[in-house]
């Protein structure tokens, strides 16, 4: 039997690790201390710590402090602790153990975690910036009547890229406060590869709608595509960035990814619920290439049209 004792952050993350091999272990700022503190809060002689030898139990005694001992955030002069305790002396944290406790779970490597090393790479991520970058600029050029210019593209770009690099920097940001590599190449890179499969799931959904505007269940198809998308970058970014379990990470991607879609739904029942006097109708243009059929000409479909009226008002005069 041993005594372990852990130093630990303000979110529990074990910032230092000591095993004692001894009966009895003194805590302070005293340099004859077993543990040194460097802490102005902390008397010389702080806390004293003792092990049964034969239950192995761990107890404390505040050695008459200025400021005294918290356990788990109450007062105590002296206590047997149990492993998931927490002591607070001056403005240090401890956690006290046996050496003989169990440790966590093994947690089992992804085999996905292998095949994303390649986006661990700066290059990797700044040429899949460029390659969006060229994506946006070359959609707008086919989506401009007028004649393109390459310095108006800059400010959008330049939102585009802060607004996605809030992903990227949230999660990094994260994993620092757990103690955890940031690897912001990493979830730069796969922030930027969901950017172009949402372009590429963008034009395929205007080629629909292009080609089969009347398409039954089309909204919901997309609902459910969105969905699955924005649950995919969500697992993958809880991948990178900290060390959990896979079924921890598929129910916070789930939760999440269900919050997201009944938030989208939600959005579109109220602007369908909005009235509007001069409502504001959408058409979709595109080359003639993306059509499955030959369509209708101008004269055609007005011709269309003045039957579709004709039809409707002989109906009206028949009831």
């Amino acid at each position: 039997m041993a005594i372990v004792i852990e130093k630990l952050a303000a979110n529990d993350k074990m910032v230092k690790h000591y095993l004692f091999d001894k009966p009895s272990v003194s805590v302070g700022r005293s340099y004859s201390n077993d543990i040194c503190l460097d802490d102005p809060y902390v008397c010389p002689e702080h806390l004293h710590i003792e092990q049964d030898p034969h239950s192995g139990e761990i107890q404390i005694h505040d050695r008459d402090s200025v400021n005294g001992l918290l356990i788990n955030g109450k007062p105590a002069k002296q206590a047997i602790l149990k492993h998931s305790d927490v002591i607070s002396l001056g403005k240090t944290r401890l956690r006290l153990f046996d050496s003989s406790q169990a440790v966590e779970p093994t947690l089992r490597l992804s085999p996905i975690e292998s095949r994303l090393a390649v986006l661990s790479h700066w290059r990797f991520a700044l040429l899949l910036a460029f390659i969006y970058a060229l994506t946006l600029t070359y959609q707008a050029y086919q989506n401009t009547f007028v004649d393109f210019e390459i310095g108006q593209m800059l400010p959008r770009l330049l939102s585009e890229f802060l607004l996605l690099s809030a992903w990227p920097l949230l999660f990094g940001l994260l994993a620092r406060l757990q103690k955890q590599e940031a690897r912001l190449a990493s979830q730069y890179s796969l922030i930027w590869l969901f950017a172009l499969l949402t372009v590429g799931l963008s034009l395929t959904n205007q080629w629909f709608r292009f080609n089969f505007p009347q398409m039954p269940a089309w909204n919901l198809l997309e609902l459910i595509v969105m969905g699955l998308v924005f649950f995919s970058l969500l697992w993958l970014s809880l991948l990178i960035a900290f060390h959990q379990s896979t079924a921890r990470r598929n129910r916070i991607a789930l939760g999440c990814s269900l919050i997201f879609v009944s938030l989208v739904m939600g959005w579109h029942q109220v602007k369908q619920a909005d009235f509007s006097p001069r409502p504001v109708y959408r058409f979709l243009l595109m080359p003639d290439d993306y059509a499955v059929g030959q369509g209708v000409n101008s004269e055609a479909f007005i011709e269309q049209l003045h039957n579709s009226y004709d039809k409707a008002a002989k109906a009206r005069d028949k009831d």
